[in-house]
């Protein structure tokens, strides 16, 4: 039988965020402030929230749970995105911005040749 999920803090989705990333312990430290040890008992924290044996599948349950959402970046699908959550999509540092001035760029170079 399963443990049922407890909720994660801000600062705890935001490692598992980053986990789901792909960005390793150091990155994950250097970008939040944290040691390598201090990410590491947040991971800990994490997996027995979640009642996951491992990051990996920290990540699946909270894909499942909805509490990480299949996200796409670096493009104008990713840029929309932003826009319906509210979200600001030109603080995006994952390549939005440069997605959706390619696409808009593409789009008028389409206008053009229409014409």
């Amino acid at each position: 039988m399963t443990r049922p999920m407890r909720a994660l803090t801000q600062h705890q989705l935001e490692v598992l965020r980053r986990i789901a990333m792909g960005q390793s312990r150091a990155q994950i430290g250097k970008a939040l402030g944290l040691t390598n040890g201090g990410v590491s008992s947040i991971n800990r924290q994490i997996l027995l929230k979640l009642g996951a044996t491992s990051s990996a599948h920290a990540v699946h349950l909270a894909h499942l749970a909805g509490i990480l959402r299949r996200e796409r970046h670096g493009d104008h699908a990713g840029f929309t995105a932003h826009v319906r959550r509210g979200e600001d999509p030109w603080a995006c540092t994952q390549g939005c911005p440069d997605g959706e001035r390619a696409y808009r760029a593409e789009r008028r170079q389409q206008r053009k040749e229409a014409a």
